[in-house]
């Protein structure tokens, strides 16, 4: 576990935030949020991270796979040092990003994080799961999970959707919206979307992505079929497939899947893409980013603020918080789940370079009205002063 080891400082009228959650390493959605997060803060805050990641990448795998031997090592481990900087900063407000939605991810918050909490202390727990709901519908969990709700100053969720539904048991001076934004490393000024929307208008092939871990509930296998549709109708693209495999016979599936729709020379698969500067340049090369997910737990994906950040249309389902992210027919285009048809289909909507200009321009229109950091930021340090 790190953490940062300086004193107490309270210069200038600054005060201290702690962030209490997962840190890069390994290197996922939530990982990411956080660390972007304590980035922004910084800025008016003195931001002690305090990280629940485990040691390394290499025991990530059996890490997060359930219970095991190493993964209750680690967060027994935590548990002290968890107490100890909470305890070294009894005045700071803390921000949780890590609250857990799963049955054994909620024993381990019990246990490890909850105790250490000074009585008076403002916590404000992120929820960063649709499924965090169901922590309140299940026996095992339901008491439990109500009392933690009572020792939090609050829950933030991404949208009104995701707080809605946890209303019957968090009441509504306690649930708090906040959507995503992204981090330094992935913003963009206006000159190099502007640049790329210039440049794009000239394209004679559409530049596809997708970028998500590969499941099939993201969709991947729907928007390959899509591809199929799109060379039959002889429309010219080229696409980008992103992201980490759960199964050695997945990756055969999506591989055979390839060659039999015929499409080598069509699309290539990346893997898992950890560099933030090349998933920067990802979003800004495409024309077009597509996301026709129906993952149970989806929340808020971070991978189409990404888009939006770059100008990048998009074409997604109505799931989960994603109604709320986009404006069908200015920013983006949603599709029925599992339907290649209606994916092929607005794909060819947005091959049409006029089209994809006025898409792409509302893209970045979105961002800036909606999900630029500037904005979010102003609005956590008017959440969290409130709560001080």
């Amino acid at each position: 576990m790190s953490s940062d080891t300086e004193n107490t400082v309270q210069s200038g009228g600054r005060k201290d935030l702690i962030v209490l959650g997962f840190f890069p390493p390994p290197v996922t959605g939530q990982s990411i949020l956080t660390a972007q997060f304590a980035e922004h803060m910084q800025q008016d805050w003195d931001v002690h991270r305090v990280n629940l990641s485990p040691p390394d990448e290499g025991d990530y795998v059996q890490w997060k796979s359930g219970f095991s031997p190493a993964r209750a090592k680690h967060y027994l481990a935590n548990r002290r040092q968890v107490r100890e900087n909470l305890k070294s900063r009894p005045h700071a407000t803390v921000v949780w990003p890590a609250i857990s939605p799963s049955p054994l991810g909620h024993l381990r918050d019990l246990i490890v994080v909850a105790p250490a909490f000074n009585p008076k202390q403002p916590v404000m727990g992120v929820v960063h799961w649709g499924s965090f709901h169901r922590l309140f519908e299940s026996s095992l969990t339901r008491v439990t999970a109500i009392k933690l709700v009572g020792r939090l100053q609050g829950l933030v969720f991404n949208d009104e959707v995701l707080a809605e539904r946890c209303a019957d048991w968090v009441p509504p001076e306690k649930r708090f919206i906040m959507r995503n934004t992204v981090g330094a490393d992935m913003l963009l000024d206006d000159a190099a979307v502007e640049n790329k929307i210039k440049a794009g208008t000239e394209k004679s092939d559409l530049h596809i992505l997708f970028l998500s871990n590969m499941i099939e509930s993201k969709g991947y296998l729907d928007l390959l079929r899509a591809l199929q549709i799109l060379k039959e109708r002889t429309i010219r693209f080229r696409a980008t497939f992103a992201g980490g495999w759960e199964a050695d016979q997945d990756e055969k599936d999506f591989a055979d899947r390839v060659q039999t729709y015929g499409l080598e020379s069509y699309v290539r698969h990346l893997g898992s893409v950890r560099d933030r500067s090349l998933v920067r340049r990802l979003f800004l090369e495409a024309d077009v980013f597509v996301l026709p997910t129906y993952y149970p737990t989806e929340a808020q994906p971070l991978s189409i603020v990404e888009a939006l950040n770059a100008g990048t249309p998009v074409i997604t389902t109505r799931h989960a918080s994603i109604p709320k992210m986009i404006v069908g027919d200015r920013d983006g285009l949603f599709v029925g789940q599992r339907d290649p048809g209606a994916i092929a289909g607005a794909l060819n909507h947005l091959a049409n370079r006029e089209h994809w200009m006025r898409f792409a321009r509302g893209a970045r229109d979105r961002f800036e009205q909606v999900f630029h950091p500037r904005i979010i930021t102003a609005q956590w340090n008017e959440l969290l002063s409130g709560a001080v």
